[in-house]
């Protein structure tokens, strides 16, 4: 692979790493606390609305985002380039953190235990409260972890000084 296309693959995964880390932006910081006004049961169902929309064309991006990552850090590996290719790697693991392992491991058990919440029990309230606020805070190390994946690829493609050739007589 040319120089220029590892470039402009660093840029796709740089970018993609923006996108996905501006729609965990928007959830913190718009969607989740217009949803905490609402009353415990409307919260419920307006987080089941978004859990059952949530896996659509955003998946999708985030998804080949990690793979273009991927590829970047092979290349990278490949061409033993030790100034992009450790600040790569850094992005493509922080992104995969963010992307897959918290999503996998936090974001989607904690929204299937709200979707099996029941409305008409008595700890609902609290227990809805509970998640919310866990769901947030998983939410949030995942903007920061896209956030830390962006930064590192921008840094990656920053101009390379030219080597300094001596000549000795």
């Amino acid at each position: 692979m040319t120089k220029t296309t590892n470039h402009w693959l660093t840029i796709t995964a740089a970018v993609g790493t923006a996108l996905t880390g501006g729609v965990f932006f928007d959830f913190s910081l718009v969607v989740m606390p217009a949803v905490r006004e609402l009353p415990a049961e409307q919260g419920i169902a307006a987080m089941r609305a978004l859990n059952r929309t949530a896996p659509g064309p955003f998946a999708l991006i985030a998804f080949c985002t990690a793979v273009v990552c991927a590829v970047v850090v092979v290349q990278a590996a490949v061409r033993r380039d030790r100034t992009a290719g450790p600040w790569v790697a850094a992005a493509t693991a922080a992104f995969l953190l963010a992307a897959v392992v918290i999503t996998g491991a936090a974001n989607i058990p904690i929204s299937a235990s709200i979707d099996a919440l029941d409305p008409a029990a008595p700890d609902t309230a609290a227990r809805w409260d509970d998640l919310f606020t866990q769901w947030l805070w998983w939410n949030h190390a995942r903007l920061l972890a896209c956030l830390a994946a962006t930064a590192a690829f921008v840094v990656a493609m920053r101009p390379q000084p030219s080597p300094v050739v001596t000549y000795q007589r």
